[in-house]
């Protein structure tokens, strides 16, 4: 959904600042405002499990695994091991510096000042994907790997190889690629084609129901912003078809809730400019649920009982959902007042008295001119995770 802006005589700089945030709809990054996260990621897990909005490149999920090993195999002390892998996440990010990498890299400005490590972005994501054995947290899996490199290092010197016990555990996949020995010296975000096809190998075997074997087949399509405008998606058949069909309409439904709520926002607020991208923006929803038909047929039904399968979903939150795909094929140009009570309703239910609509002066005075974004289900997370793995791929 996109804003044809018609304003553009209007100050350069406010011009600017509204439409950062009418772009911004493809975000879903941005604040859940009116409570569709939990449907949202139940979508995402289906479809894209695994991955966030935090991850950025691909060869992270390898430097993770990679340098908590190290840190086990060098720490003297197990009380060192956190320490010691911080020390490793900055010096990677030095060494990628080095190496020209600017796209995605994790602390390129903050440096050694960064206090959201990749360690924790990618973390979840190397269980996803069975780089690690199990579901640990990252403390007590360096300390599992600390164990392990003690217990080999006991029985390595063995006179009697026969004699020896399997290498312990570390709570990594033994599989995984061997670093370079560059890594924290000079390195970059281009993957080997081994290790491409270990990462591919790994997110196929253990989400093999979700889009990545297709993807990896028919190739990511970096010019579609959303996962159903791929190039190729009307050869895709079977469940995921289905399940990506109810994700485009229930995107294109709630994206008119999300721009009618920072147009309300806007107009409480007395922001001209808002209220015109935003009028603009709704006005442009309409038009796409009525020419696209995205509500004809839909099989809501089906859709809550996929929901329910797989996510947990409220009884308000589906009241809410109900309510506004009745309403949606019934607006025009100008938002109806069931639908502003609508909006306005759930997020009081949502906040109560915190709710910007609800009353709170305070928080409309606030709000920064953009709040949630239509549902993309980390799709273009996915054109950037898995378009590194296709290029080291074709290496």
């Amino acid at each position: 959904m996109v804003s044809h802006l018609a304003w553009l005589d209007h100050d350069e700089t406010q011009r600017r600042r509204v439409m950062q945030a009418i772009d911004q709809f493809r975000d879903e990054g941005t604040v859940d405002e009116l409570g569709l996260g939990s449907i949202r990621d139940t979508f995402s897990a289906l479809l894209l499990p695994g991955l966030s909005t935090l991850h950025t490149r691909a060869r992270y999920l390898l430097f993770i695994p990679w340098l908590a090993q190290a840190s086990a195999a060098e720490a003297k002390d197990p009380r060192g091991l956190a320490s010691l892998l911080r020390e490793k996440e900055f010096r990677l990010i030095e060494s990628l510096d080095r190496g020209g990498e600017t796209q995605g890299l994790i602390g390129r400005t903050s440096k050694r000042r960064l206090q959201r490590l990749p360690s924790g972005m990618f973390w979840s994501a190397t269980a996803h994907y069975g780089l690690r054995t199990d579901g640990r947290s990252i403390a007590a899996t360096l300390r599992q790997a600390y164990d392990a490199a003690r217990f080999d290092r006991r029985t390595e010197a063995s006179d009697d190889p026969g004699a020896r016990p399997d290498a312990a555990p570390t709570g990594f996949d033994p599989r995984l690629p061997q670093p370079p020995e560059d890594l924290l010296t000079e390195t970059t975000f281009e993957l080997s084609p081994s290790e491409a096809e270990y990462l591919r190998e790994r997110m196929c075997t253990t989400q093999a129901r979700s889009m990545f074997p297709w993807l990896f087949q028919h190739g990511v399509d970096a010019d579609a912003p959303f996962l159903w405008q791929h190039h190729a998606a009307d050869a895709l058949k079977g469940p995921l078809a289905g399940t990506i069909d109810h994700g485009r309409r229930f995107s294109i439904a709630m994206a008119g809730a999300t721009v009618l709520y920072n147009l309300t926002l806007a107009r409480a607020k007395d922001d001209d400019e808002l209220v015109v991208g935003y009028t603009e923006a709704w006005q442009d929803w309409v038009t796409e649920v009525h020419t696209t038909r995205v509500l004809d047929g839909w099989d809501t039904a089906e859709f809550w009982e996929l929901m329910h399968r797989t996510g947990k979903i409220t009884p308000p939150t589906v009241g809410f959902v109900d309510a506004w795909i009745d309403a949606a094929g019934h607006e025009t140009a100008a938002p109806s007042g069931g639908a502003q009570k609508l909006v306005r309703d759930r997020e009081v239910q949502l906040k109560g008295a915190r709710a910007r609509l609800g009353g709170n002066i305070a928080g409309v005075n606030a709000w920064r001119g953009q709040s949630g974004g239509q549902l993309t289900y980390n799709w273009p997370v996915a054109v950037r995770i898995l378009g590194d793995v296709i290029a080291g791929l074709e290496n």
